[in-house]
């Protein structure tokens, strides 16, 4: 007998407050990491090629680990799972601090991204699994809040640097995967628990072609943001816009990306109609990316930073309810795992790509994103096509 209206809707905003604050927590020590850990390595002494070395970790491994530490979601409750790599990174974090050398640095930094690496993939897991048993109607107004206090930590981590200097980093990100852990203790378990067939060790169902083929065109999208990320500030400043002018126009992305997770979060519960949501992102993504190739001025910068709404967000929510159709319902967090995989390998390469090309070309980089894009497209209308001809997927597309 299900619960009267009133107490079911109680329910629900209890269990999306509870995962909302998961999912602010653990995007809390992203906000710090992305910005400000480059500036703690150089605090440390370190010059520019190690950085550089040390920055690129993350990235190799992602796309070695990744698939392996998500996928023991599916063997071990999600939430645990995430509690105990989020604590296992804060203690990492505590070590690194009292490190300066080059190596002890390198090998912490490995160690903190085997465990981060399941995070986000794993509250994607909790998030989707509930609204896929209906006991949450949106993920964008749960996932959002990761984006806020993305922004938020931003902002602080520039204030604390300022105010105290950048040796506070590694103990900010300690206690921010601090309190991710205990965040995560208290989100709820995916309905029913871990798959007995899994949890007895019985093999689930691989990962057939469309999936696959979802997962690739996911990737492409998301590589296509690899020369932004890495060289729209610089290349803003040198055409003459200001500190504060950039600033804002990270600011609008950011805010484009949260009202379409708080207006279009019910797409990640869109099942098969998530590859239209890939394909329609990829062509936004040749649109920006062309555009901004030939410096189109500050106003039309701005609507372009918005799209990044369609480009990452519809992307991401698309990416999201696609999987969760694709992949058996006892592998779930392994399909995470792999699309972090394959998207950290795609946005790796693409961000190498960028570095040459960049110092080539300058804007022209942003017009080398466009054939990355169409290669996405191809790959989502190759699984749009496969999907409906494969008799296994029910839903329309």
């Amino acid at each position: 007998m299900g619960l009267p209206p009133p107490l079911r809707t109680g329910f629900s905003r209890l269990l999306a407050a509870r995962l909302s604050l998961m999912h602010a927590l653990n995007f809390l020590g992203v906000g710090f990491y992305l910005p400000f850990f480059p500036v703690w390595l150089a605090s440390t002494g370190l010059g520019d090629v190690d950085i550089g070395y040390v920055l690129a970790i993350p990235i190799l491994v992602r796309v070695f680990v990744a698939s392996s530490v998500t996928g023991l979601g599916d063997r071990l409750r999600p939430n645990i799972l995430l509690a105990l790599l989020n604590g296992l990174a804060a203690l990492i974090y505590f070590a690194l601090a009292q490190q300066s050398q080059f190596l002890p640095i390198a090998i912490l930094t490995a160690l903190s991204a085997v465990a981060l690496s399941g995070v986000v993939p794993l509250a994607d897991v909790l998030t989707t699994e509930q609204v896929k048993a209906g006991a949450l109607r949106d993920y964008g107004r749960v996932r959002l809040w990761g984006s806020v206090t993305f922004v938020l930590s931003n902002l602080a981590g520039g204030y604390l640097i300022a105010q105290h200097g950048a040796w506070l980093i590694p103990f900010v990100l300690a206690g921010s995967s601090s309190l991710a852990a205990l965040a995560a203790l208290q989100a709820p378990s995916p309905p029913g628990g871990v798959s007995p067939a899994v949890s007895q060790g019985a093999s689930a169902a691989g990962f057939g072609l469309p999936f696959w083929l979802a997962v690739g065109a996911a990737a492409c999208v998301n590589a296509t943001h690899a020369a932004v990320y890495a060289f729209s500030s610089l290349h803003w400043r040198s055409i003459g816009f200001s500190g504060e002018t950039v600033g804002w126009l990270w600011a609008v992305a950011v805010v484009a990306e949260i009202a379409v997770f708080l207006v279009g979060g019910s797409i990640a519960a869109s099942g098969l109609v998530g590859l239209r949501w890939i394909a329609i992102a990829a062509i936004a993504a040749a649109l920006r990316f062309g555009v901004m190739s030939v410096d189109p001025g500050l106003a039309v910068t701005v609507l372009l930073q918005l799209l990044h709404g369609i480009t990452f967000g519809c992307m991401h929510l698309g990416t999201l309810a696609a999987l969760s159709a694709l992949s058996p319902g006892a592998r779930r967090a392994a399909a995470q795992g792999r699309l972090v995989a394959v998207s950290a390998l795609a946005m790796g390469l693409a961000t190498i790509l960028s570095g040459y090309l960049y110092r080539l070309f300058g804007p022209g980089v942003f017009l080398a994103m466009v054939p990355i894009a169409v290669l996405g497209l191809i790959l989502a209308a190759l699984a749009i096509l496969k999907a409906r001809g494969n008799t296994g997927f029910g839903g329309r597309i």
